[in-house]
């Protein structure tokens, strides 16, 4: 039980082992990609009770074979599509944080880009730190979305 980060480096067996594995049905898994040619290998983790995908537009389309306008509508056809909780950023543009029944949506702090890799890593820690650490849902999203935007602009937290 509690929660367990996954990232998209695993095998797709892997991947498939942990969704099936009695040892993971009580887990909270927090889930990423690694990148958006690793997306698909999350399809296994489809159906899974708990598992919360962290993944950008491009790599939302790349799960749902179809591509997405905005982060709401793809949280929301991951949800359709069998993902427990999705939240979906976009770059610059609003992010989504949806689970069965709920849509939540935040928008980034503008910020000079100086780096990308790492965003979303930084997104996904920030985002499970502020649950842990008691926020709502949609205060975790708004935190989380800071944090990233600190870390793409170089900049230090205040």
């Amino acid at each position: 039980a509690g929660p367990v980060a996954l990232d998209g480096n695993l095998t797709r067996d892997l991947l498939s082992e942990i969704a099936t594995s009695p040892l993971f049905r009580a887990a909270d898994l927090r889930v990423a990609p690694a990148s958006p040619g690793k997306a698909e290998r999350l399809l296994a983790l489809l159906g899974h009770p708990s598992a919360t995908f962290y993944v950008n537009l491009e790599e939302a389309g790349l799960i749902c074979q179809t591509s997405f306008d905005d982060a709401a509508t793809a949280a929301q056809a991951l949800i359709a599509r069998g993902v427990h909780r999705a939240l979906v950023t976009d770059g610059g543009r609003t992010a989504a944080d949806a689970e069965a029944g709920a849509v939540r949506t935040a928008q980034p702090p503008e910020v000079l880009v100086t780096r990308v890799t790492g965003a979303g890593d930084t997104f996904m820690a920030a985002h499970i730190v502020g649950e842990a650490r008691g926020l709502t849902p949609q205060e975790a999203l708004s935190r989380a979305l800071e944090a990233a935007a600190i870390y793409v602009s170089g900049g230090t937290p205040k």
